[in-house]
């Protein structure tokens, strides 16, 4: 089906025992998300499927990608007042709406669940996922045990509400890891060279707000031989593509050499290729650290980070940029080499790598309430999809 932006919420309900599954989309990067999920689904003919825009402040734009999806788009309002079997959301916000769905289920973004917003942790603080105490999710899924663990202790209402699948994401980045000579390849970066991986978040607390400028403009300084590629958070650019202040000043400071990884594309190849990290503390960083390398920390505001989560638990073990000087990092970075608790880390945001497949689908089909049917024949579309990723980074 094309995009149907008036198209009757009913019109998507398939004939007989049909499910409804509605994807709640609120920016690009959920999306992403929901389009992952989408893939373990999609070829059951016992389920219908449809999308809706969910009002959120970086939902600008997404529109055109749902489009591209294929899938019909039901308005918001229209949405929340249908009884729909299973409504997926890949991130808070409005899913206490939808009282007449069978079953919400969130499916979260990033893995660590390291970031506070409004003094509390973003992912399972008390504000974002109970209404009048009460949990608004029938269930959460979590890439780890320990992450499951660190749910209950900050919000015990969703005990017995967290399942634990692993994560779709880091799997298809763990096959790209494994093909790392191409993606370097790829990316231009040849045997000799130093690939600098910059790790940018969004917001006033991430790197781009912390002397991003002068952060950049210090790569002129850097030998020659050592190459710096920045992948910011795509909320760093506005719905028409523009980059946002913060993104727009370190650009404009940054010398041409320096490769930008943009919002369309797969941050994959990337962090396979890159030889050490410069990172603040989103949760794409812990997918850096899934293979031993230097890493070096810039200074995060207090209450940036969750307390004990992955996140924190990187930063303690990685040297901390005092000044904003990427040689400053290089020497660091060469200095103390890759953080010895790397191998212990990865466990604790993680569980069941290379599983996630499996137990999302077989998740979603137990808030279904039907068989899964067989196993799932999806691995020739997401090798091609894992190809075109890696591809994409170039």
């Amino acid at each position: 089906m094309g995009l149907s932006p008036g198209i009757r919420p009913s019109s998507v309900r398939a004939a007989g025992k049909a499910r409804a599954v509605l994807y709640v989309v609120h920016n690009r990067v959920s999306l992403r998300t929901l389009r992952r999920v989408h893939r373990l689904l999609a070829d059951d003919g016992r389920l219908s499927f449809a999308a809706t825009l969910a009002p959120d402040h970086f939902g600008q734009g997404c529109e055109a990608e749902v489009g591209r999806w294929g899938l019909p788009l039901v308005p918001f309002d229209a949405a929340t007042a249908e009884p729909w079997d299973l409504a997926v959301f890949g991130n808070h916000g409005g899913a206490h709406l939808f009282t007449r769905a069978g079953a919400r289920v969130f499916v979260p973004h990033g893995v660590g669940a390291g970031k506070q917003a409004l003094g509390q942790d973003f992912t399972y603080g008390p504000d974002f996922v109970l209404r009048s105490g009460e949990p608004i999710y029938t269930a959460m899924f979590e890439a780890s045990e320990e992450g499951r663990e660190r749910a209950e202790d900050i919000t015990p209402r969703l005990a017995g509400r967290i399942r634990v699948v692993g994560d779709l994401e880091t799997d298809e980045f763990l096959a790209v890891l494994a093909r790392r000579a191409t993606a370097r390849a790829l990316l231009g970066v040849g045997p000799e060279d130093l690939l600098v991986l910059l790790s940018a978040t969004w917001g006033d607390a991430g790197m781009l707000a912390w002397h991003g400028p002068t952060l950049l403009k210090s790569a002129r300084r850097l030998p020659g031989h050592v190459r710096v590629v920045l992948k910011p958070h795509p909320h760093n650019w506005d719905p028409r593509g523009r980059p946002r202040p913060h993104l727009a000043r370190a650009l404009a400071a940054a010398p041409e050499t320096v490769c930008l990884v943009p919002p369309w594309q797969s941050w994959m190849g990337a962090y396979a290729a890159a030889d050490l990290a410069v990172y603040d503390f989103g949760s794409l960083a812990l997918r850096f650290a899934l293979r031993p390398r230097p890493m070096v920390a810039v200074p995060a505001e207090p209450g940036a980070v969750t307390p004990g989560s992955p996140v924190d638990a990187l930063r303690a073990m990685t040297p901390v940029l005092a000044a904003p000087s990427l040689p400053r990092a290089l020497e660091l970075a060469l200095e103390t080499g890759a953080p010895p608790g790397l191998a212990d880390l990865a466990p604790r945001f993680v569980s069941h790598p290379g599983q996630a497949a499996p137990r999302t689908r077989g998740a979603l089909y137990e808030l279904l309430d039907l068989a899964v049917p067989g196993p799932w024949e999806g691995g020739r579309e997401e090798g091609a999809t894992k190809e075109r990723q890696l591809e994409a980074s170039g």
